[in-house]
């Protein structure tokens, strides 16, 4: 890996410089684990600098409180909060109380495919943890997302080899998942309660959002046309700029360039490439382009930006 990147790693990388604990379960693609009274070298080693987790990520705070950066946002993270980490997000652990107890998951993309969870289906509710991870749980929620996990641990340590071991397992997982996006769900429903009664043509649009959103996940750093992603979706790039204003009320240029400029800033504030190399980085075709495309969505040029503490 190029040094002057944002260190980017798997879950099997992570596990490999951070091994677990012998309380941790790991499974297929999968761990989950409890720290009471979160010392220096689970907090500020493991993310003490910038990293972006190549998987999807779930932090419950059951005491105390951290603060964490998650893509530039500070978030502070108390009890009972869950916090969510898409793939591709980049954490920072700033700060957290002493006494600070949490569970946490991390799983990649392809155990979800496993255990059989339709990724597509939930995509746009990750898209909306972005803008705001932290998520307040209430009594029920709680406790049913802490019982799914303490049944996994039961279940898990038994460490049986029978046939029908795996299943029950995937099974176990499959629940909590679905548990997380159930509160996922709810949440992104209190803001959109106009739009209950969903036609055949709304869930249409939902598809093709969440499609277009995969696509943009794969090639927004190679790709900023809209035609490229309508002709990814068999759509023509009006229809697909309409589609999405009237779903999210954004444009498809509009997500293009949120995610290229998060990346920018991402960039410009945790890597030590110059302006020059992270113009070429982000396919770009010189560094004056850059600067320009920069100012005109942030209203500062990229070096003015990267000297802001």
């Amino acid at each position: 890996m190029n040094e002057k990147e944002i260190l980017s790693v798997s879950l099997s990388s992570l596990l490999k410089i951070y091994p677990p604990t012998a309380d941790d379960l790991c499974y297929d693609g999968c761990v989950l684990g409890h720290r009471e009274a979160l010392d220096d070298e689970i907090a500020m080693d493991m993310f003490r600098f910038p990293t972006r987790i190549n998987s999807f990520g779930a932090l419950l705070c059951s005491k105390g409180s951290l603060t964490v950066s998650s893509d530039l946002q500070r978030h502070a993270i108390g009890p009972r909060t869950l916090f969510l980490c898409p793939p591709q997000t980049i954490v920072q652990v700033l700060s957290h109380d002493d006494n600070a107890s949490v569970h946490f998951i991390l799983c990649e993309e392809e155990f979800l495919n496993r255990v059989q969870i339709d990724l597509k289906q939930v995509l746009h509710l990750f898209m909306a943890v972005r803008e705001n991870p932290c998520l307040q749980l209430d009594d029920t929620e709680w406790t049913e997302i802490l019982r799914s996990q303490e049944e996994i641990f039961i279940e898990g340590r038994k460490n049986r080899q029978d046939a029908f071991s795996t299943e029950i397992l995937y099974s176990l997982f499959r629940t909590l998942a679905y548990r997380v996006y159930r509160v996922l769900d709810s949440r992104i429903s209190r803001h959109s309660e106009e739009h209950a009664d969903d036609t055949p043509s709304r869930n249409r649009n939902k598809a093709y959002f969440s499609a277009f959103m995969e696509e943009l996940l794969k090639h927004y750093m190679q790709e900023r046309s809209v035609g490229f992603y309508a002709e990814r979706l068999h759509l023509t790039p009006k229809y697909l700029t309409t589609l999405l204003r009237t779903t999210t009320g954004r444009t498809a240029s509009e997500w293009i360039d949120a995610y290229v400029i998060l990346e920018a800033k991402n960039l410009l504030k945790y890597s030590s490439m110059n302006i020059q190399e992270i113009a070429y980085y982000l396919n770009f075709p010189n560094q004056s382009f850059f600067g320009r495309y920069f100012k005109e969505h942030t209203g500062m040029t990229p070096s003015a930006y990267r000297s802001i503490k």
